[in-house]
């Protein structure tokens, strides 16, 4: 039975405009400030962080877990009109240094098979 897989690639600055945005539109924005830089942790699965310059002066990190990662890279698709199957499995990953959402597309998921953030 064949399988579509999907990678797509995010730039951290793809990454923070992402997650910058999905808070925004969440009604829990990020602390007011300047982004200074993002980190990215890959055990014991994919997550970041945003090391935020505030208004005060102060420094802050905000951590974002994967399916909140991953849910704001699914939304920046949407907003971006890139297509993403609805009935697929996804799951977030390292390629050449970069996120990147996989999707998994094949019959079983078709059927309503498990979805993986």
């Amino acid at each position: 039975m064949p399988t579509e897989i999907r990678h797509i690639i995010f730039t951290n600055e793809e990454v923070i405009r992402a997650v910058v945005d999905y808070h925004r539109r969440s009604g829990n924005p990020l602390p007011s400030g300047s982004i200074i830089r993002l980190e990215i942790q890959t055990e014991p699965q994919v997550r970041c962080a945003l090391h935020i310059g505030l208004d005060d002066g102060a420094r802050q990190v905000q951590w974002i877990d994967n399916p909140t990662l991953a849910a704001c890279l699914i939304f920046y698709c949407i907003n971006q009109r890139i297509p993403l199957p609805t009935k697929s499995a996804k799951q977030l990953h390292m390629m050449n240094d970069k996120v990147t959402l996989v999707v998994h597309k094949n019959a079983q998921t078709d059927r309503g098979g498990a979805r993986v953030a």
